[in-house]
């Protein structure tokens, strides 16, 4: 098994639909160091030393952070262990075609975050008509995630693929597409990241690329079958 294929590339691919926020960032940073250059600081060193500085504190405040450790590390390993390395083999033991698991699984995992309903609802105090809107777009994403998820893992054949693409996402929230600071550039570079996702989705995942033992498999998920 190939181990760090499983890691960069669909990490790699993921990234891709945040080509928005990235740009968003670098944008940011840039009208940053122009301001502080503006002031008359020392663009090379003072703005760098300033990037680094936040860096290290946001690394520092995540690491002593329990909900940073719940939500970027506990439930992807969870989640991923249960609503993909189980359910997804015991399905596909079952009889289940891998499409049809691919599209079933996820909607077992979206409607696990039905507790966030009564979390908005009681906790948060919302109304439960704007509760449920929330959550109603919480488990949308979810079941789009989910249907991404479940088609790594069964493509690769790799938990860690899709591991890594739920913690990025945990990590880096919902993709930037559109931003009132820099006009289309930020929805221009969003819908070229979306264009090379799904150019590079089969191709980034292809069987043969995670495992070398292809030929004539009768592996349990098929991913040798399936191109």
């Amino acid at each position: 098994m190939k181990q760090w294929q499983a890691l960069v590339f669909p990490l790699s691919l993921t990234s891709l639909m945040y080509t928005g926020s990235f740009v968003s960032k670098l944008l940011l940073a840039h009208s940053t160091c122009s301001e502080h250059w503006n002031n008359g600081g020392n663009l090379s060193v003072d703005c760098i030393k300033g990037i680094l500085q936040q860096f290290i504190c946001c690394i520092l405040s995540m690491a002593s952070n329990v909900s940073c450790w719940r939500n970027y590390f506990v439930a992807p390993l969870t989640e991923e262990l249960v609503f993909r390395a189980c359910m997804i083999s015991l399905l596909l033991c079952g009889g289940f075609s891998t499409y049809t698991v691919i599209f079933l699984c996820p909607v077992f995992f979206s409607l696990a975050h039905l507790n966030h309903l009564l979390e908005f609802y009681l906790q948060k105090n919302c109304s439960f008509l704007k509760a449920c809107t929330v959550v109603g777009f919480q488990l949308g994403y979810t079941v789009i995630f989910g249907w991404y998820a479940s088609f790594l893992f069964v493509r690769t054949g790799h938990l860690v693929a899709p591991l890594v693409a739920h913690i990025f996402c945990n990590f880096m929230g919902l993709p930037a597409i559109v931003s009132h600071r820099s006009g289309l550039i930020v929805s221009l570079a969003f819908i070229a990241g979306v264009m090379g996702f799904f150019w590079l989705l089969f191709p980034l995942t292809n069987p043969q690329l995670f495992n070398s033992m292809t030929d004539n498999c009768k592996c349990w998920h098929s991913y040798c079958n399936w191109s």
